[in-house]
């Protein structure tokens, strides 16, 4: 058996899991508006049992119809109307042999309904929450907080009505227990506020009001924050602390994460964070205490999770977006087929960009089924085909493997390496998640037997002997208008890779200051002795259509790195040792370097395969950005949901 750490079973209190390997509590937000579960709630917490997970932690709950509903489409088990639903989910998801646990919550300052109350620790505010509706949270009354106590307790014996395996409470992700918890949203001047035994007393009172209503043998975990990341927030001594007295108090297990929301890059760190970047944490939590400790936190890959369990590191792992990615990961990782695990690539782009910040239920930039489990399937086509596939990059790979397993015969065209604009992630640490996924969508293709022809496609050949053509040419490089001295040494972003040597140690430009260019200037900033520019002709970096949480971080990590950003430079020439600037005022100014990258993004196609295969009366699909200049996301998607269809 691959990975023998992962699938060993393990004890929660008096529990067996048949591995050790969890599902972490991702919201999916496919519940009904009350609060009850849905088909498609079951449905995906069912795929994730069959996919080999031993325990399948369900997404954070409510418990009272008050201010405790965090978000829209979330379950709730704040009435007995909600016990028949949670029955059914359980009882499907214990079918498929995993463990299921609930997780209870109380939205605190973390409420996005736009509604009130919003009831917290205090009315320390997060202006992202408040903002949009201008609702604020008022700090609970001593009355109150013996009320959201009796709540959870109440909610954790609806949780045992239903059958579930145990019960979780959560202490972590800025949600309301973290309120209290953190000096940093904590002003309290009461038996709630000040010290750490005042601040970590409501979650004392919640686990012996959960221990009330339900029998002992009846495992409990908490799941917490080992940090919230803030400056003057929660630190590790109070968190080891805390651990030691929940574990007194008959909590059974510690699932330990990190960050609150505004701190978003810890606690659902994207491409540009380490790996496990929690790990310091709980390995200072675990010797504390005597009961298992859940690790989580990006753990992605099966290498880093058998790694954290055959160490010692912690006893469980937890993974988040990494299933939502491929609910087969446990499956795929005990047989030995980690790439085919379809890689999570951090982008937070499916499951919050697109998905719940625009009130939709979850997606994922990798896996078009999540949250529709089983209604797109691909199937098998009804004819057989002969399909050409012309390029090579995300979107043809994915296409030729999903018109493979539809019973089609493909040839796919592509005169480079395979992995096409994914090929520049190769050998950068902070697009290590996007060369996992060249390497996956190549894997996949090569498994497959899929013929690649190593040339161009033209219309004469894609029409020689096909019925249908896939176009998946990408999108070109934006040109640079201005001069380009040619003894000058400019490069495109895709060349960074193969250059690095050559870059090293070397005073490099970078002209943009988009998402393609802020990137580019990571992953030279990685070079030992590099220097980078970034010169963005606009006033700020990144307004055109990027991911909000990069648009929020990156240009802090860029600072970090010591890269040196210019706005309001814009650049009209590239000299032969350097750049000409023009700044806002209109004077222009020489910058010396030694390398010249242009990131200036990318531009519409102006290719005429597509027309001329049409004209040759052959059916033909354009997919990603060969259409429509767009992310990782749309070629998926775009190859997918276009191959089903052929």
């Amino acid at each position: 058996m691959a990975f023998d750490s992962l699938f060993r079973p393990g004890t929660i209190g008096n529990l067996t899991v048949r591995n050790r390997v969890v599902k972490s509590p991702n919201t999916t937000a496919t519940c009904n508006p009350d609060g009850t579960v849905s088909q498609r709630t079951v449905n995906h917490y069912r795929r994730l049992g069959e996919g080999g997970t031993g325990l399948v932690m369900v997404e954070y709950t409510y418990v009272d119809d008050d201010a405790s509903k965090s978000i829209h489409g979330q379950p709730g088990a704040s009435n007995q109307n909600h016990v028949p639903g949670l029955g059914w989910l359980a009882d499907e998801v214990r079918s498929t042999g995993a463990a299921i646990g609930l997780q209870l919550v109380h939205a605190g300052r973390q409420r996005f309904l736009g509604t009130s109350p919003m009831k917290s620790a205090s009315s320390s505010s997060w202006d992202v929450a408040e903002m949009p509706f201008g609702v604020v949270p008022t700090p609970l009354t001593v009355d109150e907080i013996a009320g959201v106590v009796r709540n959870f307790g109440e909610a954790a014996a609806r949780a045992y009505a239903a059958r579930f395996n145990l019960v979780e409470i959560h202490a972590g992700h800025g949600y309301m227990i973290t309120n209290f918890l953190s000096p940093h949203t904590n002003d309290r001047t009461d038996e709630y506020g000040g010290s750490f035994e005042n601040r970590a007393r409501i979650l004392l009172e919640i686990i012996e009001s959960v221990r009330a209503h339900v029998p002992r043998s009846f495992p409990l975990s908490v799941r917490l924050s080992v940090s919230d990341y803030e400056p003057d927030g929660i630190v590790i001594d109070e968190t080891v602390e805390l651990c030691r007295l929940l574990e007194q108090h008959g909590v059974d297990v510690i699932h330990a994460s990190g960050g609150h929301h505004a701190k978003q890059e810890w606690e659902a760190s994207s491409w540009y964070m380490p790996r496990q970047p929690h790990r310091w944490g709980w390995e200072k939590i675990k010797p504390a205490v005597s009961i298992p400790v859940i690790a989580s936190g990006s753990l992605v890959t099966p290498e880093i999770a058998d790694d954290i369990l055959s160490s010692g590191s912690a006893d469980f792992v937890s993974l988040g977006r990494a299933m939502l990615a491929d609910p087969d990961w446990a499956n795929k990782a005990r047989e030995g087929r980690q790439l085919e695990i379809v890689p999570c690539i951090r982008c937070n782009d499916g499951c919050l960009e697109r998905g719940l910040d625009q009130k939709r239920s979850v997606g994922c930039t990798v896996n078009p089924e999540v949250a529709e489990e089983g209604r797109f399937p691909l199937g098998t086509a009804p004819a057989a085909k002969r399909v050409a596939v012309a390029g090579g990059g995300p979107a043809g790979l994915r296409a030729a493997a999903a018109l493979h397993d539809r019973g089609h015969t493909v040839v796919l065209f592509e005169p480079g390496e395979l992995g096409g604009a994914l090929n520049h992630a190769v050998g950068s640490a902070v697009k290590q998640d996007l060369a996992g996924l060249r390497e996956h969508l190549v894997h996949e293709v090569t498994r497959r037997g899929i013929e690649v022809r190593p040339v161009a496609a033209d219309a004469a050949s894609v029409t020689d002997g096909f019925d249908e053509v896939v176009v998946a040419t990408g999108a070109p490089q934006r040109a640079f208008d201005g001069p380009v001295a040619e003894a000058a040494l400019v490069l495109g972003p895709g060349d960074i890779s193969a250059r690095r040597e050559d870059l090293a140690g070397r005073r490099v430009v970078v002209v943009g200051g988009g998402f393609q260019g802020c990137e580019s200037a990571l992953r030279l900033a990685e070079l030992p002795g590099t220097t980078v520019l970034v010169l963005e002709r606009g006033e700020h970096l990144m307004r055109g259509d990027e991911v909000k949480y990069d648009v929020l971080v990156l240009p802090g990590r860029l600072a970090e790195a010591g890269v040196e950003v210019r706005t309001g430079s814009g650049v009209v020439a590239v000299e032969e040792k350097g750049v000409r600037v023009r700044g806002a005022d209109g004077a222009e100014q020489a910058v010396e370097a030694d390398a010249v990258v242009l990131a200036l993004g990318r531009e519409p196609s102006t290719g005429t395969l597509a027309d001329e295969v049409g004209k040759a009366g052959v059916p033909v699909a354009t997919i990603g950005s060969a259409a429509v200049p767009g992310r990782v996301y749309d070629a998926l998607h775009t190859a997918y949901f276009t191959a089903r269809l052929i």
